[in-house]
């Protein structure tokens, strides 16, 4: 569920596996028009072991899985580093939304403590192959919503 403060929510936070690419390595139903969206409303940081702090190492790693549009669109997309918990590569003064298929009992405490667990959105894209595209079409209404007079 997205919260309604959407309007403030300046970063957004992506892992790979499981949220971009389904567990057969296939691009998510929807994955170019999501990051068309996301990159233009979002600041957007690589969240994902395929990064180490290196957006080159994400994009080599994508290359062959995605389609060339969908790369290009990503190469924009910044680097994050973290040794143990994602959470430690978020930045906790702004407003985030963080994409990830699973999140570790540690991090969801690191986000209770910050008191931004509905910042957390969990894709699923084994129940729910479309969910990406369902998230970017309610991340559009709640834009909509928040930027009307």
């Amino acid at each position: 569920m997205v919260s309604s403060n959407t309007s403030i929510v300046k970063n957004l936070y992506l892992d790979i596996d499981g949220v971009i690419l389904d567990k057969r390595g296939c691009p998510a139903y929807g994955l170019e028009g999501f990051l068309r969206f996301a990159i233009v409303h979002f600041s957007c940081f690589w969240l994902t072991t395929h990064c180490s702090g290196n957006a080159k190492l994400t994009l080599s790693y994508l290359t062959s899985k995605v389609p060339k549009e969908a790369l290009e669109l990503m190469s924009g997309i910044r680097p994050t580093a973290w040794s143990l918990w994602k959470t430690e590569a978020i930045d906790f003064t702004k407003p985030f939304y963080w994409l990830d298929d699973y999140a570790f009992d540690g991090e969801r405490k690191v986000l209770r403590e910050h008191r931004c667990e509905s910042s957390l959105i969990l894709i699923n894209l084994e129940t729910n192959p479309k969910q990406l595209e369902a998230l970017c079409k309610q991340l559009k209404e709640t834009f909509s919503v928040a930027t009307s007079p």
